[in-house]
């Protein structure tokens, strides 16, 4: 993807929380990764870049994937260095132009004027891009908890630092890094160390190096976005295959891992899937405490979901989104995906939809809600070896499943569901969801029936977000819509048209009711100078979005 989780002996040293949903900063708001803000009011349906309701904005780099996130009066995201902020990461050309170095950054704003307060700026592998793509930065939306921040840097490393940056003094110190500047495979090796110390620059508490320490190895990206519950964190590791994409350099390295969120020591490690990973692994975990028993919910990069004990890794359940007769193919061929969008907790129940690197495009998908209470073993749809029609699971878990092939006349496509980047908000009972070929869907959370879908003709890197009876989503080619959300939507399928007499026919209504769709439910599209490959969201008020390369904010004049 070019862009847009041992026992460590701790015992019961390390401590869960008792209430299961934590209000901290991160990806989803809180540990059941729904998109929405339930007590935001009088946000702009239209927030126009340099408008009225414009509070600020920052400059970032050239492209910014991670984030944004807020707490503590601080937003932090993620970007590369094409807008440099320090001079000391540029680079006089051999025409003596100033040019900034690559590099990963993850930069701090202060959250009531957008004054940039400090960075950590990370160097890229000198593996290059099989585990470090150029020019994509820090892709990782970082976790706020307390006055700590966590996430995993372009480099696989995971980070913690002082949300103050140096402002209260060096809790911990700089960021350092041993550089080779002699070409691979030249002996002896020579190295140079880099050190990161201005007053600008990160204070970091530790950092665990998951290449160096647990063997991973990332496919062009590591973008975890950890999951903080208690004194643990949860990531994904970012495992995946070589650059000919079908060996896996280090199958047992850990897919994800555990440590301890106030000392960076491991936990525990598990190398789920092991030699089943397809691509990468870019989805990001879940907590769940249903009926006491708690739980982190991992998607991984085979296709299958796993229920883990917290505080061992032990497997609980485990879930497979695809059919048993899909296949993986690279790119859009293919009818097996794995995940990019995260589970989202709601009603008890796991919602999730299985997806791709966009770079494979589009292709069939699956999107399910998982009533996971209670169950143990393989709880998947079916039962049965890779590759051949399985047979049904007497212990499925599946209350609805959305997607699959669309064998109806006429359909611009042969299935109903694509592969999605995305990870739903549902509020009220209504879910929505976004897929990567530029669809929102919106259903009925319990059922899984659908009331319509919205085409916004360009690509979804992120998600739907609901605020102030709004759903707020955002296309990769700048495009901020804003959807009016329903406690009952009215059922309006712009493709069930069965008594079409021919194409022409079909394309006519079909465009007829499209504006239907579009009069009922799209209450703005706004304009923006960028593709937009993040999610807005929402905090204190705010309604923050996130273009490559600027940050806004937006809300009513204090």
């Amino acid at each position: 993807m070019k862009y847009a989780l041992l026992a460590a002996g701790l015992g019961s040293a390390v401590a869960l929380a008792a209430d299961p949903v934590q209000k901290i900063g991160m990806f989803g708001g809180d540990s059941t990764r729904n998109m929405v803000n339930l007590t935001a009011t009088g946000l702009p349906a239209e927030p126009k870049p340099d408008g009225p309701d414009q509070l600020w904005k920052a400059d970032l780099g050239s492209r910014a994937y991670g984030g944004p996130v807020v707490a503590g009066g601080r937003v932090l995201v993620g970007t590369n260095n094409e807008r440099p902020r320090n001079p000391r990461d540029t680079v006089k050309s051999p025409a003596g132009d100033v040019e900034p170095i690559d590099r990963g950054v993850l930069m701090c704003f202060d959250a009531k004027t957008g004054g940039f307060q400090w960075q950590a700026v990370h160097n890229k592998l000198e593996s290059g891009m099989v585990n470090d793509w150029p020019k994509e930065g820090v892709c990782a939306t970082p976790t706020i908890d307390g006055d700590r921040v966590y996430y995993v840097s372009n480099r696989c490393v995971v980070e913690c630092l002082d949300l103050l940056g140096r402002a209260n003094g060096v809790q911990g110190g700089p960021l350092k890094y041993k550089v080779r500047t002699s070409p691979p495979g030249v002996e002896p090796a020579v190295y140079r160390d880099d050190s990161y110390d201005t007053p600008t620059d990160a204070d970091v508490v530790w950092q665990y190096d998951m290449m160096g320490k647990a063997a991973v190895f990332p496919h062009n990206m590591a973008a975890g976005c950890p999951l903080v519950v208690g004194d643990f964190l949860y990531t994904t590791t970012g495992n995946g295959v070589d650059e000919g994409h079908i060996n896996i350099p280090s199958p047992e390295a850990p897919s994800f891992i555990c440590l301890n969120k106030k000392t960076g020591e491991q936990v525990w490690r598990s190398s789920l899937p092991g030699k089943q990973i397809m691509h990468g692994q870019w989805s990001n975990p879940a907590y769940a405490e249903p009926n006491g028993v708690k739980q982190v919910i991992f998607p991984a990069g085979d296709g299958w979901i796993y229920s883990l004990t917290p505080d061992t890794g032990d497997l609980i359940w485990k879930f497979d989104g695809n059919p048993k007769d899909s296949k993986y193919e690279l790119g859009g061929t293919g009818t097996r995906s794995d995940y990019i969008g995260c589970p989202v907790l709601y009603d008890g129940k796991l919602f999730i939809g299985t997806g791709q690197d966009p770079e494979h495009f589009s292709g069939v998908a699956h999107f399910y809600c998982i009533d996971f209470a209670g169950k143990t073993g393989d709880i998947s749809p079916e039962l049965g070896p890779m590759y051949k029609k399985g047979e049904p699971n007497p212990k499925s878990a599946v209350v609805w499943h959305y997607g699959g092939a669309d064998a109806r006349k006429y359909v611009p496509r042969d299935f109903a569901f694509g592969r999605t980047m995305s990870t739903a908000c549902i509020v009220d009972g209504v879910l929505y969801i976004s897929e990567l070929q530029g669809y929102l869907h919106c259903l009925d959370a319990k059922t899984g029936k659908k009331y319509w879908q919205y085409d916004t003709k360009g690509s979804i890197w992120g998600s739907p977000y609901y605020a102030d009876g709004k759903v707020y989503l955002a296309t990769e080619g700048g495009d901020l819509f804003t959807f009016k959300h329903e406690k009952q939507p009215q059922v309006q399928d712009e493709l069930d048209i069965p008594d079409a007499k021919d194409a022409k026919d079909f394309n006519t209504r079909l465009k007829a009711k499209r504006k239907l769709v579009e009069k009922a439910v799209l209450l703005a599209k706004t304009e923006f100078d960028a593709p937009i490959r993040s999610t807005p969201v929402v905090t204190d008020g705010v309604l923050y979005v996130m273009t490559e390369k600027t940050l806004y904010a937006f809300g009513p004049k204090k």
